[in-house]
């Protein structure tokens, strides 16, 4: 587990960043990804079988993306914080030895029923800075006043 400093409501602003995470995908972390999900489709594990099928390599499972992006959120608002939303769409392939960076910013701050939340807007960038999944998500956090 990252150890992770504590975000707290009254930290973040409309259009603050969220801290990007970098992820060099290799075909034992689709591997690994596909084994923790039950997910063995060979489109997204063996070369040969996504060769047969056009492409040019095993693709990255699409709801790897939102593992990741998750990932990064979850780190960023420290162990008091939650996850209540998540949403994303993949828009273009990925395969091993890309590199995603998922990226984010608050969009929306506000209290609703108690809990302090934030909206973010999220995506996804491979090596070459190209937009390949994007999305939003909603967090709750701590406030500093208890």
């Amino acid at each position: 587990m990252v150890q992770t400093r504590q975000l707290y409501f009254e930290d973040i602003g409309e259009g603050m960043e969220i801290p990007p995470s970098e992820n060099k995908i290799r075909l034992i972390e689709m591997l690994r990804y596909g084994a923790a999900t039950w997910s063995f489709f060979l489109l997204h594990l063996e070369k040969e079988y996504a060769q047969r099928q056009g492409f040019r390599d095993a693709n990255i499972q699409g709801p790897m993306y939102g593992a990741l992006c998750a990932k990064m959120l979850t780190n960023w608002i420290g162990n008091d914080g939650r996850l209540r939303k998540l949403g994303y769409n993949v828009r273009v392939m990925g395969f091993p030895g890309d590199t995603l960076t998922c990226k984010g910013r608050v969009s929306r701050k506000h209290s609703e029923g108690g809990a302090n939340l934030a909206d973010c807007e999220l995506w996804v960038e491979n090596q070459n800075a190209e937009r390949v999944a994007s999305g939003s998500a909603t967090v709750a956090l701590p406030s500093k006043k208890g």
